[in-house]
Formats: structure tokens, sequence, C-alpha cells
């Protein structure tokens, strides 16, 4: 290949220069415009003349002009027409990060994250049977987790900071300089700041693994109630907290997104949501179709004849960008809400691309782009004692965080029983596992420390 001269490189920079301030709309014009200024062509002459002085520089700028003026006009034109139902407007999570940001974390030589750890290591007490409680770190290839000890239903036991290897299948008490209170939750890894975040129901904590420190920051948003979910938003680069504000207009669901670095909270406009009652219960951001997947029970009949509330599962998706709201037709699985403790488990799948829902005998997954969802596995009814057997998909709110490492889902704890009454013995497992929904297969990473037994 011939080498390349001056203006050709020239060029390249100020195309390289242009790109890299990503505007927001394309103008040819200033493109020419930026690099006429960048790299003037040393001569006095103008005009007409000077364009037959120079006519390769000239006839290739004009040239790059219209093609660029051909590049906006296509995408006009594409913009123009009838939009699909549900566009594919980002790349997965994991596309989306810049390698310089997160640089992609590959398991050591001669590790093997098939193989169990060994069963005798230690480990966490138990993770609360409560949602949001685990994060993964894609940065250091480790999940990290807040556990307590057992029992869980006072939420008031002390917290201790754990991570888990996905390429050893080990745990570490990490012993930081100081834990977050106790029912601290919600912990989400923010990729651009490199850190995780978490809620003690009141302020914000940020949780560094590479210096192992906690650190308390501001207030949280003024929820009136339960902190449903958060999320990692790839496109804003913030962290988005969804909870109850309190306000009937709003079903009471307000969302609010966090700015790492500043400190700082603020709210996400939504449109009024759609009026046939929604009640939502479990929340996943979709990279495949950049929308919030909700799993809603939507009341089927609010005043039945025999008075009992009658739902029917429901699956909505919000746009954070236009802050709109809107259903699907996708029929959707059936899980239940009635008693504290028995939620399924709720993940995006990026390898799959699919959100993930999993437990009370079943699992499921939701592909946004066909607006359907996919039965994984279903057994025998999960609300009967002891029917349902010891398959993982039978716990109750496991722990549920997508390994973007091996490119699974990697589960933890949760009800090895569902709890129907007082009296009833309560299991938590404390193995690790993994599910592969593309192939529907399980791989154990840890054992239990104690046989799961079901009664």
């Amino acid at each position: 290949m011939a080498e390349r001269d001056r203006f050709e490189l020239d060029l390249a920079a100020a195309l390289r220069t242009y790109l890299e301030e990503a505007p927001t709309e394309v103008r040819p014009t200033e493109l020419a415009r930026q690099f006429a200024t960048a790299y003037p062509h040393g001569t006095t002459t103008s005009g007409l003349w000077h364009l037959v002085a120079v006519p390769r520089r000239a006839w290739i700028l004009l040239l790059l002009a219209g093609l660029v003026a051909a590049l906006v006009g296509g995408t006009l034109f594409v913009g123009s027409q009838p939009e699909r139902k549900l566009p594919a407007v980002v790349p997965p999570v994991a596309e989306s990060i810049a390698p310089s940001v997160a640089p992609a974390f590959v398991c050591p030589a001669g590790t093997n994250p098939d193989e169990a750890g060994p069963v005798d290591q230690a480990r966490p007490a138990g993770l609360p049977a409560q949602p949001g409680r685990m994060a993964f770190d894609r940065r250091a290839g480790r999940l990290v987790a807040l556990a307590g000890n057992l029992p869980v239903e006072t939420w008031t036991s002390p917290v201790e900071t754990w991570t888990f290897d996905v390429c050893t299948n080990t745990w570490t008490r990490m012993r930081p300089n100081q834990e977050p209170p106790s029912g601290t939750d919600g912990l989400v890894y923010d990729v651009d700041s490199d850190l995780t975040v978490a809620s003690d129901g009141t302020r914000t904590w940020v949780y560094d693994l590479k210096a192992n420190t906690w650190r308390e920051k501001g207030l949280d948003p003024p929820f009136s109630g339960l902190i449903r979910t958060r999320f990692y938003d790839p496109v804003s680069g913030l962290v988005v907290a969804v909870g109850d504000d309190g306000d009937e207009d709003t079903l009471g669901l307000a969302l609010w997104g966090y700015d790492v670095e500043t400190d700082t909270w603020t709210p996400i406009p939504q449109a009024k949501p759609l009026t046939i009652g929604p009640h939502y219960e479990d929340f996943a951001y979709d990279a495949s179709v950049d929308r919030l997947v909700a799993y809603a029970s939507t009341w089927k009949d609010k005043d039945p004849p025999n008075g009992d509330w009658l739902f029917e599962p429901r699956t909505w998706l919000f746009d954070i960008r236009t802050g709109t709201w809107s259903g699907t037709g996708a029929a959707t699985p059936q899980y239940s809400y009635g008693i504290w403790g028995i939620q399924p488990g709720i993940a995006y799948d990026e390898a799959a691309r699919r959100t993930v829902m999993l437990a009370q005998g079943q699992s499921a997954a939701y592909d946004a782009t066909a607006d359907r969802w996919e039965t994984l596995y279903v057994g025998t009814p999960w609300d009967e004692q002891g029917a349902c057997g010891s398959r993982p998909e039978c716990r109750t709110m496991p722990h549920l965080v997508y390994d973007p490492v091996n490119e699974r889902l990697v589960v933890y704890g949760g009800r090895g029983t569902v709890y129907l009454s007082a009296d009833m013995p309560r299991v938590y497992p404390d193995d690790v596992l993994a599910f592969d929904t593309r192939t529907r297969e399980w791989t154990v990473l840890l054992e239990a420390s104690q046989p799961v037994t079901l009664p």
C-alpha cells in the first residue's frame, strides 16, 4: 500500500477529532469548516481559482461533505419510516462499555470457572432473603455481597462485606474500613466510577473494591416506601433507582438517577402510567431494547363477587429516554407475591439478551425484541409443601446476578422451601450455582455447607 500523504493524514485526524466530540447533529459544512481551520492550505489564493489550484483536496472535501450529507439524509429518511414496535436502540451492556472504562476481565490461566470451589471454605453466614444484596464488579471479576446473620426477618442483623471470585469459585471476607448499617441493600455496580452503590434506606453508600473501603454519601431520593430495584444505565452512565413515591397519579412509582461523581440524585420524568391498574413487582434493565422491563400483576377484577382479588400477570416496558410506559402483548408467566419472601429472582442475561425470572418451581425468559416469554423450566406446583423438589427453580427469592466473565447467571441463597405457615421449617441454602439460559444447564460452583433438605 502506498504511503499516505500529509493531506490524507490531516483529513483523518480532523475526522477523528470531529467524531470524538460526538455531535448530536452531523453538519457537513461544519465538518469542512473545522478541517479548513485546523489545516490551512498555506496559500492566499481564494475563490474559484483556489479550487482549481488544488482540485484533489477540494474534491475530496466536497465528496466527504456529500457523503456525510447522504448519511444524514438517509438517517432522516429512516427516522421518518414507521418505527418498529420494540427497536433495538443500544447494544448489550457488555458491548456498550468502552474498554478504557471497564476492561474485559479474563479468568487467569490455570483457573476453571466450572470447577466447584472447596466446600470447607469460609463463606457468608447467609444473605438475607431480600433483593439487591449482590452486584457484579466488572473490573475485578467478582461478586460483591452484603451478608448477615440468620434469622433475617428482623432486618437488623449486622452486615459483612464479602466477594465471590467467579474464576476460582471462592468467597473472601473483605473486612473494609467500615461496614454500612444494617438493612443496607440495593447493590449495583457503577461502571463509570468503578464503584458499587448501595442504600441503607436513608443515605447512599459506595464501595471501592480495589481500596476495600465503604464511604457514606448524601441522602437517598425521597421515596416514601420500598425501593424496588436499582440498576446501571449504560446510556446515561447513571445508577437508576425505582421506588415508591406514594403518589397515586404515578401508581406509587418514581425513578431517580444517581451521579456518583457529584453525589446527586435527579428525578427521571415519566408520563402518567396506563390507568388500568398495574401493580409493578419486579424490574430489570434490558439493553437489547434500551427499556426497563417491568413484571406486573394487573387487577383483572377490582370488585369480584366473592371478595377475592383477581390478578393477571402483565409485562410492561418503560422508555427512560422519553419517560413513557407501554404495554406488551406477551403471554406472561404467573408468579405469586402474596407472602413476603416468596418473590422470584430477576436479572438481565446479556449473552442471551433475555430478562430472566426464576423461582416458585419455574424459570422463564423474556425476549423484548420479539415480545415473547419462553418457559425454560416448569415443575410441580410450587405452593404445595415438598411438592416442588430440590431443583434450584423451586427456591424462592434467590439472589440472581449476571456474570459477564463467564456469560451466565449466578444464583445464591434464597429460601429452600416455600413459607406457607409459621411452623414450617425454613431452609436457607448457602451453595452457589450457575445457570446458562441458552443451554438450560446448571453448574454447581460451590456445594452447600449442609445438605439442602426440604420437608
